[in-house]
This record gives C-alpha cells, sequence and structure tokens, in this order.
C-alpha cells in the first residue's frame, strides 16, 4: 500500500494525539498532585465544607472527583482504569 504525504501526516498527527492524551492521563501524575495540594482528607473535606478523613473507597472517590472538578474538569474523561489506580494509591498510603 502507498501512502500519500498527506495520509503520512494525519497518520502521525492522530498517533501524537494518543502519545499526549495518554501522558495527559498518567495515574502517577495525578496522584502526586493531589498529594501536593492536600491530599484526599483535604479534598474530600472540600467536597462536604466540613474536616473529614477517608475511611471508605466512597471518600477516595469524592476526594478524587473534587479535586479534578477544582484543578482539571477535563480529568472527568479519563478511563475508568485510570481512576481506579490512582484511588488505589491513595487508600495505600492514607
Amino acid at each position: 500500500m502507498k501512502l500519500t504525504n498527506k495520509q503520512l501526516k494525519q497518520i502521525i498527527k492522530e498517533e501524537l494525539g494518543n502519545v499526549l492524551n495518554e501522558s495527559r492521563f498518567s495515574p502517577t501524575e495525578i496522584y502526586m498532585d493531589l498529594m501536593r495540594r492536600g491530599g484526599p482528607d483535604y479534598w474530600l473535606s472540600e467536597a462536604h465544607g466540613r474536616p473529614m478523613k477517608c475511611t471508605s473507597d466512597v471518600n477516595y472517590d469524592q476526594a478524587l472527583r473534587a479535586y479534578i472538578d477544582e484543578t482539571d474538569p477535563s480529568l472527568n474523561q479519563m478511563p475508568d482504569v485510570i481512576w481506579s489506580q490512582i484511588t488505589e494509591l491513595m487508600r495505600n498510603t492514607n
């Protein structure tokens, strides 16, 4: 199959977009930023408007949701597997 320059440029553009999108959803980077900005207990407290501690999976989900809503709402589009990895990191370090 012979590719034209236009087709080759389109393929490169699509692949570059895929790579950039994957790095945007790095679980470790999102987790580290969440921790630098206060950690899960802080974000859970922000979500509820009063001091709280994360004690369940639901709490970690709520903390991550509050962090995303405040810092980068476009992260709501992250795949479920990335979401799960981030909440697992929070659970294991809290």
